[in-house]
């Protein structure tokens, strides 16, 4: 998957199965993985797993 359908599949997380710790952080481990494949920082100003977690 490419970052911008993994940050569309995060954002679909948080109204479809908000409390899915475990595939949310799956899918932002991926996002980084493939952001640095690509070689770009999609986390303007995001903080690391934790915040995400309690998003």
């Amino acid at each position: 998957m490419t970052t911008e359908e993994l940050s569309a599949a995060l954002e679909a997380l948080d109204t479809e199965r908000p409390r899915d710790t475990a595939l949310r952080l799956a899918l932002y481990l991926e996002l980084r993985r493939a952001a640095a494949e690509e070689e770009e920082w999609v986390f303007k100003g995001e903080g690391e797993a934790g915040d995400v977690l309690d998003s």
